[in-house]
């Protein structure tokens, strides 16, 4: 926060409403009673909590790079948490549940490390009303600054350069290791771009760098250090891949050949805390050259099931994997006796001694491991196997989300097809959706695929079932919370052409999410009615 001669300055105002609230009472509290009549929007993903922090959004100058809004707008719209693609949203969005330690105690050995990120809290979005180009100069309640845009960190950033106070505002200096890799999945973070963003600010020369993330670095001197070792640290991450690449490694092992010289770690942002190190390799291995790794032998591998049978088998059976996979826990040798004791996991994931066995071993790696990601997954999944949390497999878009833009989600139901049950269907379906703008969209389910028509007039095929219902009844559908024939019959859904019965079968082609089943792990059987409970 800035406080200038006519009202307040502020960059970034959280994820949500609620946390756009608490940043105004601190301010009103410690700081300052005038009004706030700049935002800056970093990036996407803290830009949601704005509204909150004003009383007339008009009268408030909003700054954000050129693609804030529509990045913003992609990801309420959207699956889920941000993908490649918006269609596996939801299970990325159960996967940061895990990564935000939302299935973490606040106290004892498996209390989460850093702060939780509730999810389905209350928007409060400002658009940018102002989106600079790179190196654009502009007053700004006087005072000059510049804004540049021009490389990317986890998101489109918009870093602020105030010249005469020699200050950079940014988004690229973390408090912990750069996350080139989030194991809750999403978009490719380029390691190039966001060194070139970190040596774009050393080049500038600040007395002061004031992070999104990271607490303040004061001293023109102490920022070049900073600024260097972190980006030495993703440089060196990046290379030192390439290399194994060149000498011909396989991801599996350049992640245990990188090394990382003594001084790095002198730089405290260098620390391990967030992601770690030995996870991103393998992201820049498969961006670079795909998965496979030039192992032949992987080309044709069998099923993970089939191979753990044939491995059980070979080593002994079921109590001698057992009986190693506890030997080597006794010997501290944690990661191998959870690859060990999984061949017996996928065989029966009900098996309570296997299932605590399992848990024991990722607990104790969760407990020396000193990133909060890794921490968060592996001791969350033991907690499960323990049945203390289930750990929801994926959390669909709520109605609301997809009711708001019902042709994004006939495209995405696209993908719930099941090729075995319409290998001989070819019938097209149109949606035409009441009170809003625009005409139908369609899907023409054809032999095993469903195929997304944004103009099914101009289609090649004459449409077989003409469908008009609300964006609510459709996110009904979508959800499974209420049948195809029963949405027809109660009148939500009017049928202009073709029959019930035919409709019925083409839908009952298609995946429905059923929130019993809504688990990534199988639970003991005094749990398995707990199901799916929304976060």
């Amino acid at each position: 926060m800035i406080e200038a001669e006519d009202g307040l300055i502020v960059f970034d105002t959280g994820d949500n409403e609620e946390e756009g609230a608490h940043f105004l009472e601190i301010i009103r509290e410690s700081i300052s009673d005038k009004p706030v009549k700049v935002i800056m929007h970093s990036h996407s993903h803290y830009a949601l909590g704005a509204g909150a922090m004003v009383d007339d959004p008009s009268d408030v100058m909003v700054i954000g790079h050129p693609s804030v809004n529509e990045t913003v707008q992609s990801n309420i719209r959207g699956g889920g948490a941000p993908s490649v693609y918006g269609e596996i949203g939801p299970i990325l969005t159960a996967r940061a549940v895990v990564q935000m330690n939302n299935l973490m105690p606040e106290e004892g050995p498996d209390a989460r490390l850093g702060g939780v990120i509730p999810f389905g809290k209350p928007l409060a979005h400002l658009p940018a009303t102002v989106t600079p180009e790179h190196g654009e100069t502009m007053d700004v309640l006087d005072m000059e600054m510049q804004f540049l845009t021009k490389f990317i960190s986890d998101d489109d950033n918009l870093t602020v350069w105030i010249p005469e106070k020699g200050i950079v505002l940014n988004n690229f200096f973390w408090p912990g290791t750069v996350n080139l890799y989030t194991l809750r999945g999403g978009v490719y973070r380029e390691p190039t771009s966001w060194r070139d963003g970190l040596a774009m600010m050393r080049d500038l020369r600040p007395e002061i760098l004031l992070n999104t993330h990271a607490r303040p670095v004061v001293g023109g001197e102490e920022c070049l250090r900073r600024l260097n070792g972190y980006m030495d640290q993703i440089t060196l991450t990046f290379d030192q891949t390439l290399r194994g690449i060149l000498g011909g490694l396989g991801p599996d092992e350049i992640r245990h050949e990188i090394f990382y010289p003594p001084h790095l770690a002198e730089v405290p942002e260098n620390a391990q805390t967030y992601g770690e190190s030995i996870h991103f390799p393998a992201a820049i291995y498969q961006y670079a050259i795909g998965w496979f790794d030039n192992d032949v032998t992987k080309l044709f591998s069998i099923h993970p099931k089939d191979q753990a049978e044939r491995l059980v088998a070979l080593i002994g059976g079921r109590d001698a994997v057992v009986a190693a996979a506890a030997d080597a826990l006794e010997r501290n040798e944690y990661a191998w006796a959870a690859q060990l004791i999984q061949y017996v996991y996928l065989l029966d994931p009900q098996d309570a001694e296997v299932r605590q066995l399992k848990a024991d071993a990722l607990r104790a790696m969760g407990h020396l491991t000193t990133g909060s990601i890794p921490r968060a997954f592996l001791l969350s999944e033991a907690r499960a196997l323990e049945g203390k949390v289930d750990i929801p497999r994926l959390i669909p878009p709520t109605p609301e989300t997809i009711a708001a833009s019902p042709e994004v989600f006939v495209n995405f139901f696209r993908v719930r097809i099941d090729p075995r049950l319409s290998a001989d269907t070819d019938r097209v379906l149109t949606f035409n959706f009441t009170g809003i703008s625009g005409g139908p969209v369609g899907l023409h389910v054809r032999r095993g695929v469903a195929e997304y028509l944004t103009t099914p007039s101009e289609h090649y095929r004459p449409v077989d079932f003409a469908l008009t219902l609300s964006p609510e009844t459709w996110a009904e559908l979508y959800l499974s919370s209420v049948s195809m024939a029963d949405a027809i019959a109660s009148g939500a859904v009017t049928l202009d052409t073709g029959s019930v019965a035919e409709l019925t079968k083409v839908f009952a082609a298609f995946d429905i999410f059923d929130p019993a089943r809504n688990i990534t792990m199988p639970l003991p059987d005094d749990l398995s009615h707990r199901g799916f409970v929304p976060l």
